[in-house]
């Protein structure tokens, strides 16, 4: 009788057993030796290295935590999106996640901001349910946080034609009730 029809017939009976029939054939398998390796190939492992963080007061040394040599970039400040939440000018909604939207998108909003007002985001990332829910698509970009739902508070001409020239923007529509649909997607409208 062959292993294979002795553990399906195992199995069946008690299914403890084809547990334990599974581990054992996992570990006749583990045993199985691999390809023969040519004469000193893989017999020696590279020296481990170890790194340790700088102390305290060399963590502002550029050449102490890693930056290229010779770069004398100053910290990255905050993104004007960024400034622009915490100045008021952009105010996204509780269940309105921004910090997984692509960069190209945060950067619009805050040149939207710049130009016509205030905005506020009113839906970014979407679970399925939630994106049922709102009538959203099957396939939204909504779903991978690369959509936004947006409303400019400032009744201002120009916002779609503006937002239409942006080659960053891929999908656009602007809905009864006021608020704008942008994405990163491919360029349509419906």
């Amino acid at each position: 009788m062959s292993a294979v029809s002795a553990f399906q017939r195992r199995s069946n009976a008690c299914p403890r057993r084809a547990c334990c029939a599974a581990c054992l054939a996992g570990a006749l398998l583990a045993g199985v030796p691999g390809p023969a390796l040519a004469e000193g190939e893989g017999t020696s492992l590279p020296a481990a290295q170890y790194a340790s963080l700088p102390a305290a007061e060399r963590m502002t040394d550029p050449a102490a935590t890693g930056n290229l040599p010779g770069s004398s970039k100053p910290p990255v400040p905050p993104s004007r999106f960024s400034s622009l939440v915490a100045a008021g000018s952009i105010l996204p909604r509780p269940g309105a996640p921004t910090g997984c939207l692509p960069a190209a998108l945060r950067d619009v909003v805050a040149d939207l901001s710049a130009k016509f007002g205030a905005v506020s985001i009113e839906s970014t990332h979407r679970s399925v349910r939630r994106n049922r829910r709102a009538g959203g698509a099957d396939h939204s970009l909504h779903l991978a946080c690369r959509a936004m739902d947006l409303r400019i508070h400032n009744r201002a001409r120009g916002v779609m034609a503006y937002l239409r020239s942006r080659p960053e923007i891929g999908g656009l529509k602007i809905y009864r009730n006021g608020i704008i649909h942008i994405d990163n997607g491919s360029r349509r409208h419906w």
